[in-house]
């Protein structure tokens, strides 16, 4: 795999995203995952045109371009909201520190629709991983230091 990237430095500007996914596809990118708002949504235009594939982000984008996303990584805010609403209630808010919520909260995912475009192997596939990412089997590195740590 090749790797292209390049920041937009907005998260409004769709016509960026637009041009810069437009910019990858011509350097033969097949697929781009974009992490930038409204200028994903521009991305996600350029890869309907293009007949190329775009990993949406945030929340199920599917919508924009059904066959064209593959999939969508998304986050979901609510479960942070909600439990940090809980603990406020509950008399245990600790303001001023900061929360990570992963697989574990179930906090991130991939939306059911990935099924309409991605073999159901893969999807065991990841479901897999999940559970050993879950039950600790497989450690993420935190930094590159880590990271290059796991290939020595």
């Amino acid at each position: 795999a090749k790797v292209q990237a390049q920041y937009a430095n907005s998260f409004t500007d769709q016509a960026k995203g637009k041009a810069i996914a437009n910019q990858m596809y011509s350097n033969g990118a097949d697929i781009v995952f974009t992490c930038g708002g409204d200028v994903g949504t521009g991305a996600i235009e350029a890869a309907k045109e293009n007949n190329k594939f775009a990993i949406g982000v945030d929340r199920d984008q599917s919508d924009l371009a059904p066959e064209n996303v593959l999939t969508s990584a998304i986050k979901r805010v609510d479960a942070g909201v909600f439990e940090t609403v809980k603990s406020y209630v509950n008399g245990t808010f600790e303001g001023g520190t900061t929360t990570t919520y992963g697989l574990e909260e179930n906090a991130v995912g991939v939306p059911d629709t990935t099924k309409n475009l991605v073999s159901q192997d893969i999807l065991d596939l990841v479901e897999e991983t999940i559970t050993k990412l879950k039950n600790k089997e497989i450690t993420v590195p935190k930094n590159e230091e880590e990271y290059n740590a796991m290939f020595k």
